[in-house]
């Protein structure tokens, strides 16, 4: 397959996972009216959360250990997410980034940390939603946003830290 094929079955993942996750949200929102002050306050708590040093939200690391991750089932989320062993079975035209130089690999690091950082930004704006809907009633839009947050960032902050293991364990060999 040729990298232009890959990055095009990369982004059909992406936005689809992006489509799928996000509507619940901007469903919620835009029924409840974003004029309502509480998607401003959790908006600005959310780029808050993704202006934080990398020091601190390295400390939100869940475990330093990649057993911990492969149990809670990171190796089946990696099948079915950009550059993810689905895409990469097809053809391994593009190689597999963990066996390329030391340089990509720190350049690959700092990708998985703005990728991270992403998801913790959007898992924190979906989870005051969450809280939002339950307290205010909207019990299924509650459910909706946390079945979203679930998929759309809490797996992807563990794939992100999983790999971030990999990848610092390859670099210090």
């Amino acid at each position: 397959m040729t990298i232009q094929k890959r990055e095009i079955f990369n982004q059909v993942i992406n936005f689809f996972w992006s489509i799928l996750c996000i509507a619940p949200i901007f469903w919620f929102w835009f029924d409840e009216g974003i004029n309502n002050i509480y998607f401003y306050l959790f908006l600005g708590v959310a780029l808050l959360i993704g202006a934080l040093p990398p020091k601190i939200l390295d400390a939100l690391t869940l475990s330093p250990y990649k057993n911990f991750y492969e149990r809670l089932g990171v190796k089946f989320i990696r099948k079915f997410v950009q550059n993810g062993d689905v895409i990469n079975s097809i053809d391994n035209a593009g190689g597999n980034v963990f066996t390329k130089r030391k340089g990509q690999l720190k350049t690959y690091l700092k990708t998985i940390a703005m990728y991270e950082r992403y998801h913790w930004i959007c898992l924190t704006f979906f989870l005051l939603t969450t809280l939002y809907c339950f307290v205010s009633g909207h019990i299924k839009f509650g459910i909706l946003i946390l079945i979203a947050n679930i998929l759309y960032n809490f797996c992807p902050i563990l794939l992100q830290q999983y790999n971030m293991i990999r990848l610092k364990k390859l670099l210090n060999d």
